[in-house]
């Protein structure tokens, strides 16, 4: 048996997300109909994050264990040959059997895509036209962005799930970056690990205050020093967010 780490791109516009879902169609189930059709066995697919419905990926990390006698580049090829155009396997290789995605990542970085205006369909699917983008004020944006930098609970900012999981999580930085080609703002974010809609939330809490001349910046930083996951302010949507990469201790990411 070997185990194998595979980097994955995908468009998850169609798709309910990452993780296996009850009467729905997700990219993890999506990949191991398509590997079983393929190979004629069964396969059991782990992913370093749970991307939620309609958020992409450039840099999925994922792994998988199989008994196939075959060299990794028929894998990686039979396998792409059989995915539907929105999934890719950029990358496939032979892993350590103790290598799991979920332990010793060191950094996850996020893209959030706005657009200025509305875009032509090549595009759209890949970020998010707030429909009072033309009322914000970025200079308040970015101000409310950097609230969020450093160890924080952002219990304000997740969808809870587990009452016993901590919500305490550290953001390393939060750049934003114009892309005048794309008439397109880039938010990018990197921590080690994020809760379920933190980053929409982040994303679209500061949206929504700094299109608001009645909000002040400090009405963002009571939310965060005050947990409390019944929030009103916007949710950003999830066609905005993009997975770039994960990188692990001891390694140099060159995806």
């Amino acid at each position: 048996m070997k185990k194998y780490k595979a980097i994955i791109a995908y468009d998850g516009t169609d798709f309910c997300g990452w993780q296996i879902q009850p009467q729905a169609i997700t990219i993890t189930s999506c990949m191991q109909n398509t590997f079983e059709k393929v190979f004629q066995r069964p396969v059991t697919i782990v992913g370093a994050s749970r991307t939620d419905s309609g958020v992409h990926a450039l840099g999925q990390v994922a792994t998988f264990s199989t008994d196939l006698n075959l060299s990794t580049a028929t894998i990686k090829t039979a396998w792409n040959n059989r995915l539907p155009k929105s999934i890719l396997i950029r990358d496939l290789q032979e892993t350590t059997l103790d290598f799991n995605p979920h332990k010793s990542v060191r950094q996850k970085t996020y893209y959030y895509h706005l657009f200025f205006k509305k875009q032509n369909p090549f595009l759209a699917r890949f970020g998010w036209h707030y429909e009072f983008i033309n009322h914000v004020d970025f200079g308040k944006f970015s101000t409310a962005l950097a609230l969020y930098e450093g160890e924080h609970d952002f219990a304000s900012f997740c969808k809870i799930e587990d009452k016993e999981k901590s919500t305490i999580r550290t953001i390393d930085s939060i750049a934003l970056t114009k892309i005048p080609r794309y008439g397109m703002l880039r938010v990018t974010i990197k921590g080690k690990s994020f809760l379920r809609f933190q980053i929409r939330r982040m994303v679209g809490y500061a949206l929504d205050l700094a299109r608001r001349k009645d909000l002040p910046v400090s009405y963002l930083q009571e939310i965060r020093d005050n947990p409390n996951p019944q929030q009103i302010l916007l949710k950003a949507d999830g066609c905005g967010l993009c997975l770039r990469k994960v990188i692990y201790h001891d390694e140099i990411s060159n995806q």
